[in-house]
C-alpha cells in the first residue's frame, strides 16, 4: 500500500527547505562579494604590470598624460594641435587616443573635464587589450561604467561620448605634479573643494619617474574613487571606515582600510599639520588621505608614520 505525504509533513519540509535557503542566500552573496573584490584586485594587478613596462620602456617615467600646453603635439585631428594650457594639452591627449583606437573622431572634451583622474589608463593601452573599452579598467562594483562601455557610442553626445572609456581607478596626483614648489611650479591642490574638483595652475604638468618613490610598498599608486566593495551605499575612498584594494608602487595588491592611511597633507601648505580636506558625498569635509600623501612620491601612506622629506 503507498502511503503519501500528509499536509502536516509536507509544510515541515518547506519550512526545513525555506529555513536552508535563508541560511545559504547570505553565504552566497557574501561568496559572489569576495570574487567581485578578487577580480577587482586582480585588475589592479594587471595595471600594476602594464604601467611597470611602460616605465621600462620609457627611461623610467610613471605614465600619465603629459600633453603641454603651448606645444604642438603631432595628431591628425586640428582641434587639438594647439592646446594653451596643460589642462588643454591633457584633455586633447586622451581625446587623441579615444579617437583612434575607437574611429570615433566626433568626440570632444565637453567642459570641466579633469582627465587625468580617471583616463591615465589610455596612455598605457598597448601594454593591456590595446582595446579603448578596457575591461581591467573597470571595477566588477562599478555598474554604472559597465553600462556605460556596453551603450553604443550613437546614444551619446559627441562631448560625453569619452565617459564610455572611463575607468573606476584613478592614479596619484603626484605621478604628474611636483610634491612641493619647484621653481614655477606648483603642486595640485584641493583644500575644501569637491572631490572632482582641483586646483591647478596653467602650467603644472611634470615628468615623475620610478625613481622618485621612496616607499614603494607604502605608497599608494592606483585605487578607486570609490569604496565599492562590501557596502550597503556606495562611499568616496577617503571616508572613515571604508576599504577597497589598493596597487602599490611595488606592484603589490591588498585590501586597505582607508583608517589605516595617513591623513596626507596640502602640498601647497605642507609645513601645516592640517591635512587636505575635502567635501564628500555628504558635503562633510575629510582628510584627503591617500590621494594628498605628505610628500608626495617620497611619502608613505600605510605600514609607518608620515615622513618629513624635507618640505
Amino acid at each position: 500500500m503507498l502511503c503519501g505525504f500528509t499536509l502536516i509533513e509536507l509544510l515541515v519540509v518547506i519550512a526545513i527547505i525555506a529555513v536552508l535557503i535563508g541560511i545559504l542566500l547570505p553565504a552566497l552573496g557574501s561568496a559572489r562579494a569576495s570574487s567581485r573584490t578578487l577580480l577587482c584586485t586582480s585588475n589592479m594587478r594587471q595595471h600594476g604590470v602594464a604601467g611597470s613596462l611602460y616605465a621600462d620602456d620609457n627611461r623610467v617615467v610613471i605614465p600619465a598624460l603629459w600633453w603641454r600646453g603651448n606645444e604642438r603635439p603631432e595628431t591628425p585631428y586640428a582641434d587639438l594641435s594647439n592646446p594653451l594650457s596643460d589642462e588643454n594639452g591633457v584633455s586633447f591627449q586622451a581625446l587623441h587616443i579615444i579617437r583612434e583606437r575607437s574611429g570615433l573622431s566626433n568626440a570632444t572634451a565637453g567642459s570641466n573635464w579633469f582627465s587625468h583622474l580617471w583616463f591615465t589608463h589610455l596612455v598605457y593601452l598597448d601594454y593591456l587589450t590595446g582595446n579603448p573599452e578596457e575591461p581591467v579598467a573597470v571595477c566588477p562594483e562599478d555598474e554604472v561604467q559597465i553600462e556605460r562601455a556596453e551603450t553604443p557610442a550613437e546614444e551619446f553626445s559627441n562631448g560625453t561620448i569619452r565617459r564610455k572609456f572611463e575607468s573606476s581607478y584613478e592614479t596619484s596626483v603626484f605621478t604628474y605634479s611636483v610634491d612641493k614648489q619647484r621653481g614655477a611650479l606648483r603642486p595640485l591642490s584641493q583644500k575644501n573643494n569637491a572631490y572632482g574638483s582641483f586646483e591647478r595652475d596653467q602650467d603644472y604638468l611634470t615628468n615623475r619617474k620610478m625613481t622618485d618613490v621612496s616607499f614603494p610598498s607604502s605608497k599608494a599608486w592606483m585605487f578607486d574613487t570609490f569604496a565599492r566593495h562590501g557596502r550597503d551605499e556606495i562611499e568616496l575612498f577617503m571616508v572613515s571606515g571604508t576599504s577597497q584594494p589598493i596597487l602599490m608602487f611595488d606592484g603589490s595588491v591588498s585590501d586597505r582600510e582607508t583608517n589605516d592611511s595617513n591623513l596626507g597633507v596640502d602640498p601647497r601648505n605642507p609645513t601645516n599639520d592640517e591635512p587636505m580636506t575635502i567635501e564628500g558625498l555628504d558635503e562633510m569635509l575629510y582628510p584627503g588621505v591617500f590621494r594628498w600623501t605628505r610628500g608626495g612620491l617620497r611619502g608613505i601612506d600605510f605600514g609607518g608614520q608620515e615622513v618629513n622629506t624635507g618640505q
